[in-house]
């Protein structure tokens, strides 16, 4: 996926947040993926793509099914 300038360091900062939330216990009061995301004020189409590649990215390559 292609990434403007102004969007590389907001995915890096939403892949770090979807992380932190997802090894969180409890109640998380820190800024969230879709928060950070926000900041850009993408068009909905460009959100969705932007929030895929972030789980993407912060998922990891999928396990194959043996």
């Amino acid at each position: 996926m292609h990434l403007t300038p102004e969007e590389q360091p907001v995915v890096r900062r939403a892949v770090g947040a979807y992380k932190a939330k997802k090894e969180y216990e409890g109640p998380f009061r820190g800024a969230t993926a879709d928060e950070i995301l926000e900041e850009l004020k993408p068009s909905p189409a460009r959100w969705t793509e932007l929030a895929a590649y972030v789980i993407g990215i912060a998922e990891g390559p999928a396990r194959r099914s043996r």
